[in-house]
């Protein structure tokens, strides 16, 4: 993983050339590609607003009731 091969795409995404929002890349070498599918899944309303001292275990516990992600390059 190297950044090499990540920061051209990062400074294309900064750029005023860029009109991509709210999507997810990868990056490997020679290699972009545009993850497809992604929906909300486990959460967990606290009600209130949130300590970062907190999040950790809620994270957890989260990734923990979560279908295991689709492996991607580079993993």
């Amino acid at each position: 993983m190297d950044p090499a091969n990540i920061s051209p795409l990062v400074v294309w995404l900064g750029s005023g050339d860029c009109n991509v929002s709210g999507r997810v890349f990868e990056c490997a070498g020679g290699l972009i590609s545009l993850a497809d599918g992604w929906q909300v899944g486990a959460e967990f309303d606290k009600g209130d607003k949130w300590d970062p001292a907190e999040i950790g275990a809620v994270v957890d516990d989260l990734v923990k009731a979560a279908p295991a992600p689709f492996p991607v390059h580079g993993t």
